[in-house]
């Protein structure tokens, strides 16, 4: 009988606690219910940051230094050797900013005692803007082999950069300069493709160039009979300035030299400003195979693992019309695209890709013509080409050093959405630029000027030369991520 009433209080017990935990499972539920239907308070802690100023250091810049020919030693053709001086223009602000020019040694090059060599061009720490330092360089050639009018910017040393341009086929010729401006030596792998995928180059991978020196290579002895070569270059150690010579013979006939300074890295959307086209003509993009230098192209390189869909727009800077091309890229793949029939004229490329790519475009003053020597001899006057790369934009403040050359001018592009008014102070004199959403602008300067840009942040620019057998251009770039404030955001 005890065992029957202990059992029963057992079975009270067990069942209050079950009739318990019922009723605090609904009071919870209940609870959650309630909560949900509430509105509950809108609470946000934004996570700390700090903008860092890294410790200033010397502003730099490399100049690539004198045009250089290959084999003109008959008993060693491949080694490059100069043929003439260039001429080098600095800017920097603000203006009584002492600049120090310090010549690189350049000794695979016999001639460098007489010509010169690289150049690096400095500032002390703090003493200029971020990226307020500018040099450009400028030279004329009227060899039999190499004729023309080539310039370039003098660029940052940097640990990657992209080279779009020149050709190893039959009358073309491409060297890759390499200058290590810092004091420790540098690695540097160059990669090559062309028209049809990655070239195999083991001797382009790990090659030393010590400190304070330039080394020099040929692009036909790593890639021959390319016609749409790409390079892109890496380095370890030292920060590298690259860049590319690039020249022409028709025939017997001289049609052009330029030097290729990088273009902007690869991105879904780029831009060349002011493409000078001189003589009006062109290719229908349609044709896949067109060949030779006398006729606009834009080359493309999508360096991912899958196509990249491309939509190329020709516009003029002078406004109305233009054209779109539509393009499918293979991975690893160079192109050279046809951009139709154009006018003479100054225009903006913009190129829209589902895909990341890299890009430059080529224009040339022509086709070697016949015409009356002195003597009474038929001859061909030499013509000019010029590769004009994919910029990017500008921060608030740039510098822009005008070299000597042919008919000088600066062209700016605003592909934003807003007007921008941008400040320039040409040689001293200042002017306000207003630059609608899309609209481009042209300014025309004297050699060896200088440009100050304020306000300009957004904005994307070009220098070009044109003139009687001479056409170049090179971009005016923003200064590299070591020149600029980083946001640090603490985990």
């Amino acid at each position: 009988m005890a065992d029957k009433r202990a059992l029963a209080r057992n079975v009270a017990r067990a069942s209050g606690k079950a009739l318990a935990l019922v009723a605090a499972g609904g009071i919870a539920a209940a609870a959650i219910a309630a909560a949900a239907l509430v509105p509950w308070p809108d609470f946000r802690v934004e996570p700390p940051s700090t903008v860092v100023e890294p410790t200033e250091t010397g502003q730099l810049r490399v100049c690539p230094g004198p045009l250089l020919a290959l084999g003109d030693d008959d008993t060693d053709a491949t080694t490059a050797v100069s043929f003439g001086s260039t001429s080098v223009t600095t800017g920097v602000s603000p203006d009584d900013v002492e600049i120090t020019e310090t010549p690189l040694a350049a000794p695979e090059n016999p001639n460098a005692d007489r010509d010169g060599t690289p150049l690096a061009i400095t500032t002390e720490a703090g003493a200029a803007g971020v990226g307020e330092l500018a040099g450009a360089q400028g030279q004329r050639s009227d060899r039999e082999t190499i004729a023309g009018f080539a310039a370039a910017a003098c660029d940052e040393a940097v640990a990657e950069a992209w080279l779009v341009g020149g050709a190893t086929d039959v009358g073309r010729s491409t060297i890759v300069l390499l200058a290590n401006p810092s004091a420790v030596a540098s690695t540097v792998d160059v990669r090559v493709s062309g028209e049809n995928g990655g070239v195999d180059a083991p001797s382009a991978l790990g090659i030393t160039v010590p400190a304070g020196e330039q080394r020099v290579l040929s692009l036909a002895g790593l890639a021959p009979n390319l016609h749409s070569p790409v390079v892109h270059v890496t380095s370890t150690g030292g920060a590298i300035a690259a860049s590319l010579q690039h020249s022409v013979v028709e025939g017997l006939t001289p049609a052009g030299v330029e030097l290729i300074g990088p273009t902007a890295m690869p991105a879904t959307t780029q831009v060349i400003p002011g493409f000078v086209v001189p003589v009006a003509g062109g290719v229908d993009p349609a044709d896949d195979h067109a060949e030779g230098d006398d006729h606009p192209v834009v080359r493309l390189f999508a360096p991912g693992d899958e196509p990249a869909e491309v939509s190329i727009g020709v516009a003029s800077e002078s406004g109305g019309g233009g054209t779109s091309i539509d393009v499918t890229l293979e991975p690893g793949q160079a192109t050279d695209v046809p951009l139709g029939e154009l006018d003479e004229g100054d225009y903006t490329i913009t190129l829209e890709a589902d895909a990341p790519i890299v890009a430059a475009a080529r224009a040339t003053t022509g086709t070697p013509q016949a015409q009356t020597a002195p003597d009474g001899a038929d001859e061909e006057a030499a013509v000019d080409l010029a590769w004009t790369v994919a910029t990017s934009p500008l921060l608030e403040a740039a510098v822009v050093a005008v070299p000597q050359g042919p008919g000088p001018v600066l062209h700016l592009l605003n592909p934003g959405d807003d007007e921008l008014e941008v400040r320039a102070v040409v040689d001293g004199e200042e002017r306000s630029l207003s630059l609608a959403p899309d609209e481009a602008m042209s300014i025309e300067l004297d050699p060896r000027s200088v440009v100050e840009l304020g306000e300009a942040a957004g904005v994307h620019a070009t220098v070009s030369f044109s003139g009687e057998r001479a056409l170049a251009s090179f971009p005016v770039r923003p200064p590299g991520p070591l020149d600029s404030p980083i946001v640090v955001t603490p985990r």
